[in-house]
């Protein structure tokens, strides 16, 4: 997402009384209550999360190359396991075009395109298929 946000693939709605703050805080919210580990604070999570801290900042290339090498580990950690459950094989369904539309973007496909990737959850409900269009 990061990658796509980069180069300029997603949209990001303003909302008057929304932000990301609010979406962070929000979703950690029923953490605040456990002692081990600390609650992460939005500040820190935006300074840990800053790109630009590092010396150059990664380039959306790099991003999206080392996406498809997370996609690829996970297929292949996922097609060792023996008689795989329904949960496997549709997370499997999930890695695999991801790991290939990945590393096509890591090669410069469609780099010119502001046209938004499209998220497909058919597969999983949780975890999408990215479709270029």
């Amino acid at each position: 997402m990061v990658a796509f946000d980069m180069d300029g693939k997603v949209r990001k709605p303003k909302f008057e009384l929304d932000s990301e703050q609010v979406r962070y805080e929000h979703r950690f919210a029923p953490f605040n209550s456990v002692m081990t580990p600390p609650p992460v604070h939005y500040l820190q999570f935006k300074e840990m999360s800053d790109l630009n801290k590092y010396s150059p900042p990664p380039q959306s290339p790099e991003l999206y190359v080392a996406a498809s090498k997370h996609f690829q580990q996970a297929k292949m950690i996922l097609e060792n396991i023996p008689n795989p459950d329904h949960e496997v094989n549709r997370i499997l369904k999930v890695a695999k075009p991801n790991f290939v539309v990945m590393k096509l973007l890591a090669g410069g496909h469609k780099k010119e395109s502001k046209v938004p990737p499209e998220f497909d959850f058919s597969a999983h409900k949780y975890f999408p298929v990215v479709k270029l269009v």
